[in-house]
């Protein structure tokens, strides 16, 4: 038997579907917590902060677990804008992020003894393979990748929001 209530629902969603939404909200929210988390502790462990440029992630992935708590805490059209925001820039900061490792793992190609005599003979495509599986050169391509899981899954967390169907505030 259908509702006849006039709460908002999904099209083609039965309550329990919409139910479901603020719970799988609040997993991706802790998935993409612990992703920056994640993302943090490599940071720390590779001591990834010679220099200005290395300092820019952990400045990012700090604002995301920053607008990621205000999220679980209180929900409104305000932190779901920061979240997204935030996501937005982490992406952003992982594909440049993924460019330089990348492109400073190329540049390190010639000097590693494995390929120093092969390396200007192998084609870009084996070069770019090598360098971005960390076979050659110092720079880990995944950490930056990591930066934009945890965005992406912050982004899914606060997509299509909104206070009349998910509800302003969830308790803890």
């Amino acid at each position: 038997m259908r509702s006849t209530s006039r709460t908002p629902r999904t099209a083609g969603a039965g309550p329990d579907d919409v139910r479901l939404v603020p719970f799988y909200r609040r997993v991706l929210t802790l998935l993409g917590i612990g992703t920056v988390l994640g993302a943090l502790t490599e940071l720390a462990m590779l001591r990834h902060w010679q220099g200005p440029a290395q300092l820019v992630p952990w400045a990012v992935l700090t604002v995301l677990l920053l607008a990621a708590a205000a999220w679980l805490v209180r929900r409104s059209a305000r932190t779901a804008r920061t979240v997204q925001v935030a996501a937005a820039v982490s992406v952003l900061g992982a594909a440049y992020g993924v460019y330089e490792h990348v492109l400073a793992n190329l540049r390190a190609g010639p000097l590693d003894p494995r390929y120093a005599e092969l390396w200007e003979s192998m084609s870009g495509a084996a070069r770019l393979w090598l360098a971005s599986s960390g076979a050659v050169g110092p720079s880990p391509v995944l950490v930056p990748g990591t930066m934009g899981l945890a965005g992406v899954l912050l982004w899914l967390a606060v997509l299509r929001w909104r206070p009349a169907v998910d509800g302003p505030q969830l308790s803890a």
